[in-house]
C-alpha cells in the first residue's frame, strides 16, 4: 500500500495540521465527503486522547504522533502509532448508551464512535510503540 503520512506533536493545536492533511489528500485518494468527515472524527479523537492520556501534561509538544493513510481496494487504510502508555482501545468496554448521562461512567463514547465508523481496527503493542491499524470501506454510494 502506497501511503501519506504525517507526524503530529502532542499538541491539540496539531489538530488543525491533521484537519488539513485529510482535506489535502482527500482528491488523490478519492475520499468522499462522507468518508473525509467520518476519517477525520475518527483521527481527531484518537489523536486527541494520545495528546491528554498518552504523555505526561509537563511533555506536551515533545513527542511525535505518527499517521499514515492509503488508499485499497475497495477503501483506506490507516495506522496511528505513537509511543505513548499502552493502550489497547479496543479492550474499551461499550458504554450504556441507554443510560441517562448522569447515570453513564465519563468517557468511552469516543472510542465507542471509533468502533462504529470504522469497518476494521487491530491494535498491538510493539518496539514500545502503540499501533492502531484502521481500514474504512467505501460504502456502496461511494463506490458508484
Amino acid at each position: 500500500m502506497e501511503s501519506d503520512s504525517i507526524i503530529l506533536r502532542n499538541d491539540l493545536q496539531e489538530l488543525e495540521r491533521l484537519h488539513a492533511f485529510f482535506h489535502g489528500l482527500a482528491p488523490s485518494l478519492g475520499l468522499t465527503e462522507k468518508a473525509l468527515f467520518q476519517i477525520n472524527l475518527v483521527c481527531d479523537e484518537l489523536v486527541t486522547n494520545i495528546i491528554l492520556y498518552g504523555y505526561p501534561q509537563e511533555e506536551v509538544g515533545l513527542h511525535a504522533i505518527h499517521l499514515d493513510i492509503g488508499l485499497v481496494s475497495g477503501g483506506w487504510e490507516l495506522r496511528l502509532t505513537d509511543r505513548g502508555k499502552p493502550f489497547n482501545p479496543l479492550l474499551r468496554a461499550t458504554p450504556q448508551t441507554d443510560l441517562s448521562i448522569e447515570e453513564r461512567g465519563i468517557g468511552g463514547l469516543g472510542i465507542h464512535l471509533v468502533k462504529q465508523v470504522m469497518d476494521e481496527l487491530h491494535y498491538e503493542r510493539f518496539n514500545e510503540e502503540n499501533i492502531l491499524m484502521m481500514r474504512k470501506n467505501r460504502t456502496e454510494e461511494e463506490v458508484s
